[in-house]
């Protein structure tokens, strides 16, 4: 047994004594009390409130997430404003921010408290297997736009950032149970021991099984997938200046998953991860200390096409959060990063990339309703091969040692020349690495040969945007709405994506490639409100055109990199919701335009486009609380229709549940 999932346990069996990380260094509940609205570290590090982030940010609160009725977090993502969740099975969801979706989708960087869940290997998000239950959840951040100054490699569409509640102030006991049509179960529970404001220890953990959504089937097809995760998560306060925070987690998934190949094949990924932090408020500073490991074991032995390896990510990052005067404030970091990936059959070997980052940060409050914030980083990232000498038969050589050096950086000024108006003006540069596979597969099977190759250039992207946001007390709403301007050099194809090729030899040859860059313009326009009354109510339009700057014939070939034809442009938004006494009733609707997915053809022997109608999905639940620890509730996911197209894969299924929730 591992050495996380030894502590994962030793952390459990505490917690499970008589009463039952996240390491965070804001206390959320009395930052949100005093300000009336959501806190955020996500947009630039240093605590703000929402309403004065410099990026367009979206938070989504734990009563959200409650009134969504939903069992996975695509679900509830669905339903905010830019994003397109694009679901291929029950556990098989790709989420995309202002265009670029696609199958695996490795433009969304994604976090729980800070800490990357994104896999680097592949370059995606297996969103079933992140380690956390909805019910420990405070808030759910979505960052529209690069944010790589503070994030580095892969903040390029966005960041999503999970926000769970802190075990050290936050006392969050609960278990749920739900269970619908498919066949699902779901259940999850989390527990939190603390003492004298010195400790506190969360445990938690989730799983759920379902029948597969039909249509579609390969020979291997897993019928019934499942997931379960666990974690614990522990704060000591040293002293009154100074935390200690100590988090694991495990998890393992089977299931279908849709990559780039545009065919299922059977995935079973084993997780696990042990963090460390350490945050003093000292004379020169908040200084932060924060390690971590993730350790990933896939294996995917399929009819078409079988992968598997180890692939561990090692960081270490630290930080100064200094204010400077009434007006200034500053933050300075360094991160070193290291991902290795291994496998003597798809990678002969093991390669390593390495990266060493140095970033800072800047807010001048030039006015009381003026502020200027400036972010700048730089990634060194350096590439090597140990192992057998590869090279690909009759051309040679395509796995030589690299190094990439790039800067990023975000800048934006925020005015509110009213107390209900606030203008954004931003800039950005982020920049896409190619994923561990792109850079270093060498998969030879029969006639076909797939390959990475050292050769890759990342993906640049330049985003410039202008927000606005007004307050309606007499509405008590809030109109907010964002216009941006995005360039991207270059396009990362995978070795799946590119079109074939033989090789002197004869042999078929997908090669990992850049294509030409794409422009895209676009924005999203909304209204959000409630009343005292108990009524709620959101209404959202999201426009992302996409321009693709390669040939033609090239998109043709290599439909999964043709992002103007896969991009939905148009979206549309609507809710409603009533709190009534003991009942709370709630409905979210989403209307989006065509777009064009890809399949594999196995007569033709490539991805072809696939056609997605435009389409409408409602969901909508009741919840009634019993008394004051128990809630029973009923959820339809896509209720107006028994079988929507929503992806190149499997028909999403309309899915009812009923479940009960207690809380203690």
């Amino acid at each position: 047994m591992s050495a996380s999932r030894t502590i994962v346990l030793a952390m459990s069996l505490l917690a499970l004594t008589p009463e039952g990380t996240r390491a965070q260094t804001v206390d959320y509940s009395a930052a949100e009390g005093m300000f009336g609205e959501p806190v955020t570290v996500s947009a630039t590090g240093k605590p703000q409130r929402a309403s004065e982030a410099p990026t367009s940010i979206k938070i989504l609160t734990a009563d959200d997430i409650r009134r969504s009725g939903a069992t996975d977090i695509p679900s509830i993502l669905r339903f905010v404003p830019g994003l397109d969740v694009r679901r291929y099975g029950q556990f098989d969801s790709a989420v995309g921010i202002r265009g670029y979706n696609t199958a695996l989708n490795p433009r969304v960087l994604v976090l729980v408290d800070g800490r990357q869940v994104y896999q680097d290997d592949y370059g995606y998000t297996l969103w079933s297997l992140i380690p956390v239950t909805l019910s420990e959840i405070r808030q759910i951040e979505i960052i529209r736009g690069p944010n790589a100054a503070l994030y580095g490699f892969n903040a390029v569409s966005g960041v999503i950032n999970i926000v769970t509640y802190d075990p050290l102030r936050d006392r969050k006991n609960a278990v749920s149970v739900q269970g619908g049509t498919q066949n699902q179960i779901y259940g999850e529970g989390v527990a939190t021991l603390q003492s004298a404001d010195r400790f506190g220890i969360r445990i938690s953990g989730k799983a759920t099984r379902a029948d597969e959504f039909g249509g579609y089937r390969a020979i291997d097809t897993i019928e019934r997938p499942d997931v379960e995760t666990g974690a614990a998560d522990m704060r000591y306060r040293l002293n009154d200046k100074t935390e200690l925070g100590v988090s694991a987690s495990i998890g393992q998934i089977r299931t279908d998953f849709y990559p780039d190949l545009g065919s299922y094949l059977p995935l079973d990924v084993e997780s696990d991860s042990l963090r460390g932090t350490l945050s003093s408020d000292t004379a020169i500073g908040l200084i932060q200390f924060d390690a971590y490991r993730n350790a990933n074991n896939l294996r995917s032995t399929g009819t078409k096409i079988d992968l598997g390896w180890q692939q561990d990510t090692t960081v270490v990052k630290a930080s100064d959060l200094v204010r400077i005067g009434s007006d200034h404030t500053v933050r300075i970091g360094a991160e070193y990063r290291n991902n290795t990936i291994a496998s003597d059959t798809y990678f002969s070997g093991e390669m390593t990339s390495e990266v060493l980052s140095g970033s800072a940060m800047w807010n001048w409050q030039m006015r009381p309703n003026l502020s200027l914030t400036n972010a700048v980083r730089v990634d060194a990232m350096s590439v090597r091969r140990d192992g057998s000498d590869v090279s690909i038969p009759g051309i040679g050589r395509r796995f030589e040692d690299r190094r990439i050096v790039e800067p990023s950086f975000n800048s934006a000024l925020l005015y509110a020349p009213t107390e209900v108006d606030t203008f954004r003006l931003s800039a950005a540069r982020a920049l896409q690495l190619p994923s561990l596979l792109s850079l270093g597969l060498f998969y030879s099977q029969g006639p076909f040969l797939g390959a990475g190759t050292t050769d890759l250039d990342p993906s640049a992207v330049m985003n410039y945007e202008i927000g606005y946001e007004r307050k309606l007390p007499t509405l008590g709403s809030q109109l907010s709405a964002s216009v941006f301007v995005q360039e991207t050099d270059k396009t990362i194809g995978s070795p799946f994506a590119a079109p074939f090729e033989f090789t002197p030899d004869g042999q078929i040859l997908t090669l990992a490639d850049n294509f030409d860059g794409s422009s895209a313009v676009g924005g999203e326009i909304g209204i959000d409100g409630h009343s005292e009354t108990g009524w709620r109510w959101n209404l959202s339009y999201s426009l992302a055109s996409i321009r693709d700057r390669s040939p033609d014939a090239v998109l043709f070939d290599s439909p999964s990199i043709n992002y103007a034809a896969q991009n939905p442009v148009h979206s549309v938004i609507a809710g409603l919701g009533v709190t009534w006494d003991r009942l709370e009733i709630d409905g979210q609707a989403r209307w989006q335009s065509e777009f064009t997915d890809f399949r594999f053809d196995d007569m033709r022997a490539q991805n072809v486009a696939i056609e997605v109608p435009d389409y409408v999905t409602l969901n909508v639940r009741a919840g009634y609380k019993l008394n004051d620890k128990a809630t029973a509730s009923v959820t339809a996911e896509q209720l107006n229709a028994a079988r929507i197209l929503t992806s190149a894969g499997r028909p999403s299924e309309r899915r009812l549940m009923a479940g009960l929730k207690f809380e203690f």
